[in-house]
């Protein structure tokens, strides 16, 4: 948050306000807690309260660096929030205490900044590093919590309840993995397993809105190989301008 100063993020919030939208930004990284210090003199979250960002409607990313009592502040205000650790641990930042984010009650989910620093994309992949590094912060957290930061607690940081779960009044989004195999064989949580064994495994089946889009293991809503050949002349002109 500290590209931007305190006009930005009161305009933003008025914008939100005028259409009934959810905000978001991204603090406390220690290289963003360091120089919000040396510019303002103040840690992130100071700023962001000062400013009107600590809300229900918010959700902040990273939050690698911070404090007992920013914790408890975070929960008080109904701030939600997103653990990126695909980004955060190459990058340098640290790693969000998720375990004390959760208990304290700030939902958290799961995220990424994007292909700039996490170039798979998996989100499996990233909830199993989500799951090792938490031992580095505090208690480990189980493979279950953290498949449903995956899912449902990322769904409330969108504040979109009707997605992350499957019951009455659900999207009817649902991802089907095959646990039939060898890496999975001997496992005796084939939920965790998920996480545990094979973690680049690609789901067999995926409906989403109760529409089918991978049928197994292969999209079939579009060519892979047609998207993939788009994307490469997309990034080659990125690359050819000036």
């Amino acid at each position: 948050m500290h590209s931007d100063g305190e006009g930005t993020f009161r305009a933003l919030g008025e914008v939100a306000a005028e259409h009934g939208l959810r905000r978001r930004t991204q603090a406390n990284e220690q290289v963003d807690t360091a120089i919000a210090l040396e510019r303002y003199g103040r840690r992130p979250l100071d700023l962001l309260e000062e400013w009107g960002w600590l809300a229900p409607d918010v959700t902040i990313a990273h939050l690698c660096d911070v404090t007992d009592d920013e914790i408890e502040r975070l929960a008080t205000a109904g701030v939600t929030a997103t653990h990126a650790p695909g980004c955060d641990v190459p990058m340098g930042w640290g790693i969000a205490p998720v375990a004390r984010l959760a208990a304290a009650g700030v939902p958290v989910g799961l995220g990424t900044s994007g292909g700039g620093s996490n170039d798979a994309g998996h989100l499996l992949a990233d909830a199993r590093l989500a799951m090792q590094v938490s031992a580095l912060v505090g208690p480990q957290l189980p493979a279950r919590q953290v498949l449903g930061m995956a899912t449902e607690g990322s769904a409330v940081g969108l504040g979109r309840p009707e997605l992350g779960h499957l019951g009455a009044g659900s999207a009817g989004d649902l991802c089907v993995w095959d646990v039939s195999g060898v890496a999975d064989a001997g496992v005796a949580d084939p939920v965790a397993g998920l996480l545990w064994a094979s973690p680049g495994r690609r789901p067999k089946h995926v409906v989403v809105g109760g529409r089918v889009v991978v049928r197994d293991g292969r999209l079939v809503t579009a060519d892979e190989g047609e998207l993939a050949a788009r994307l490469r002349e997309r990034l080659a002109r990125g690359r050819s301008r000036p």
